[in-house]
């Protein structure tokens, strides 16, 4: 799937030296943009960036703690000073810092601990909010731009099991549809993205955890929890791929949703309607 080139077009992706992230860029690499990578891992940063560059077009990899706000600045004025302009925000850094706490059976939403709530928080939604206020006035100047977060399915349909990580999620769709109405005078474009089960680095590491509330399943394999228990759920009966989330944010991005914004897209092989 191809759509208008986003040659000249700048995007920042964060969280995308790995995993969907990467999965991310290498769809916007393909439709013509130059991409920043900006993730806490600089190393998978400048390599990813270093890929992008093999394609012919233009790269910079970022290494920054998106959960701290003097990186954050810093990080999007080493993208300006490189690029010159942003076009095109990301918003996919995120993730579960509890791992450990989903294998305790039992546990009720009541007993999650404060770390594990702060942590999801800084992961996901602060993560997100930083950097957008960090992008947004380079947008503004322009009178143009597009804003895509990437939430999760578990955000509408949540576990009792992932309750923070999905309320983050779920903070992640509204902060979304508030900052379109904010943006649309600007003529930017703010949309959202939710993404089903992939089997990303997240759920090869929560996976193992997760696979000890099931009696008899304490010694499968992360690969094995996730087409066990996970890909059943799906109507669909098949997992999402980096690439099908890439698309929908190509999509996005794109001039043919230059009238679309402050919306959310579900890309779960139906998980959404069950």
């Amino acid at each position: 799937m191809k759509f208008t080139t986003l040659e000249n077009k700048v995007a920042i992706v964060t969280g995308g030296a790995q995993g969907l992230g990467k999965g991310i860029a290498d769809c916007l690499t393909r439709d013509g943009a130059d991409i920043a990578i900006v993730d806490i891992n600089g190393d998978g940063a400048r390599k990813a960036a270093d890929e992008v560059k093999a394609t012919g077009r233009k790269a910079l990899g970022v290494q920054a703690d998106l959960t701290d706000n003097d990186q954050v600045e810093r990080a999007v004025k080493e993208v300006m000073d490189f690029f010159g302009r942003i076009d095109i925000l990301v918003n996919n850094a995120g993730g579960y810092p509890g791992m450990s706490s989903l294998s305790e059976r039992g546990l009720r939403i009541a007993d999650r601990g404060e770390d594990e709530w702060d942590g999801c928080y800084n992961l996901n939604l602060k993560t997100t909010v930083l950097m957008s206020g960090a992008v947004i006035p380079h947008l503004v100047d322009r009178k143009s731009g597009k804003i895509v977060n990437i939430s999760s399915a578990s955000a509408t349909s949540p576990s009792g099991t992932l309750v923070c990580y999905a309320t983050m999620k779920a903070g992640i769709v509204h902060y979304s549809r508030m900052l379109s109405r904010d943006l649309a005078g600007d003529n930017i474009n703010v949309n959202c993205v939710l993404p089903g089960i992939i089997y990303t680095p997240l759920w090869e590491r929560g996976g193992t955890e997760l696979s000890k509330n099931i009696p008899g399943a304490e010694n499968w394999t992360p690969r094995e929890f996730f087409e066990k228990t996970l890909i059943p759920g799906v109507p669909l009966r098949r997992e999402q791929t980096a690439e099908d989330i890439g698309n929908a944010v190509a999509f996005f991005v794109s001039e043919e949703a230059k009238n679309i914004t402050g919306q959310s897209m579900n890309v779960d092989g139906g998980m959404s309607f069950v």
